[in-house]
């Protein structure tokens, strides 16, 4: 009697255990692995937010075609499409943007990074919806430049996402350097007017300086990303246009064509 007693206590502990052992085994990390969205719900139809190709998440469960997954800070979780998800990062794409030393339209000192005074390019900067036109001048994934118009300095960006504004990382390490410089040796929330270059468009925009959320360049010094903001843009958390980002995105206009 005991031994049956004991065989159903082993079987019991069995079926209480593989359960929990198939969920752990359920749990890894991911790659997106390609710009996509993260879901609410299990649908396409549900609420969603922009996700960039190589942001890190780890998968905690599935719901017929749709991973169901946590972000790197385990506050928040969504609904990525399967298909979307790889166990590896997908290898960067080489940039494609002139170097520096070759864009004689932005009269910089690629020694430097700074203006060296030519000022023929300010005439062909403008202000651009983002909605409308601007989320196209930098797609996700591309790279181009920013001018910073206190400091003369121009750094190297690459676009990694954002829907309601553009999300961008520095390109390299010494590109974080120079962001640091136009932070004034600290990064913060604060906002400075600059000029994006890109594609062959110059546009007054604003930023922030200050690294939050996922990256994609593991290299550059830089722990996040920061924000892009251009005309009606808005922010991703309240989703209102914010005035201080605004006043800057006039101050790089007005400076361009005063």
């Amino acid at each position: 009697m005991k031994q049956i007693r004991k065989a159903l206590v082993a079987i019991l502990v069995l079926l209480i255990t593989l359960p929990c052992i198939a969920i752990a085994s359920a749990r890894y990390t991911g790659y997106i692995n390609k710009n996509t969205y993260v879901y609410k719900k299990p649908s396409t139809s549900s609420q969603r937010l922009a996700i960039a190709c190589n942001t890190k998440v780890y998968v905690i469960g599935q719901s017929g075609r749709f991973y169901k997954v946590q972000n790197t800070k385990r506050t928040g979780t969504g609904y990525v499409l399967k298909t979307c998800v790889s166990k590896t990062r997908v290898p960067e794409p080489t940039p494609t943007e002139e170097d520096p030393a070759e864009d004689p339209g932005t009269g910089e000192d690629p020694g430097t990074g700074t203006d060296t005074g030519s000022t023929a390019w300010k005439s062909k900067v403008v202000k651009l919806d983002w909605y409308k036109t601007g989320k196209d001048v930098l797609k996700r994934g591309a790279y181009g430049y920013l001018y910073d118009i206190d400091t003369g300095i121009r750094m190297r960006i690459k676009r990694m996402g954002g829907s309601n504004h553009a999300d961008v990382e520095p390109a390299t390490a010494a590109d974080t350097a120079k962001l640091k410089k136009i932070a004034g040796g600290k990064f913060s929330w604060t906002c400075h007017a600059v000029i994006l270059q890109a594609n062959g468009q110059y546009v007054a925009c604003s930023i922030n300086t200050l690294p939050h959320g996922d990256q994609t360049i593991l290299d550059n010094g830089y722990n996040g990303q920061f924000c892009m903001h251009m005309v009606n843009s808005r922010t991703h958390g309240s989703g209102k246009i914010n005035p201080n980002h605004q006043a800057c995105i006039n101050k790089a206009y007005k400076w361009a064509h005063g």
